[in-house]
């Protein structure tokens, strides 16, 4: 199991992500394309390409049970979030989570609820030393 898998994900790659992460014992390349067939088509051999480069890179570790190999999350969905905002906010926003937040102020596309829930982050983020 790798801690630091290598690149960000893809959006296809993170939704593959998420399945794993909601199925406690695991889930196998069947599983997966089922739960990604409900909303759009793919086919299974297209899943099993993700999984396996998944796999290969780190973000998934497989184990055989009664036959068939069960994929599970090397990363947690925190850490794995964590980068993928990170992606996001250095390429579209230049490496500034402050202009994220004006984006998404000026769209409305924020509850006054959520703006709360930021001011709450934000001041406990700011009593915490930095980062090492």
């Amino acid at each position: 199991m790798s801690p630091q898998p290598d690149n960000a994900l893809t959006a296809v790659q993170f939704e593959i992500m998420q399945i794993v992460w909601d199925a406690p014992g695991g889930a196998t390349v069947a599983e997966i394309w089922e739960a990604i067939s409900r909303s759009r088509e793919v086919t299974r051999t297209t899943v099993l390409n993700l999984v396996g480069r998944l796999d290969k890179r780190g973000w998934l570790s497989r184990r055989k049970r009664e036959g068939v190999y069960r994929y599970f999350a090397a990363v947690d969905r925190q850490t794995a979030t964590g980068r993928v905002a990170e992606k996001f906010v250095d390429e579209f926003f230049g490496g500034s989570a402050t202009e994220l937040v004006m984006s998404l102020l000026g769209s409305k596309r924020i509850t006054a609820a959520q703006v709360e829930e930021l001011r709450k982050l934000l001041k406990s983020a700011g009593s915490q030393p930095p980062k090492a």
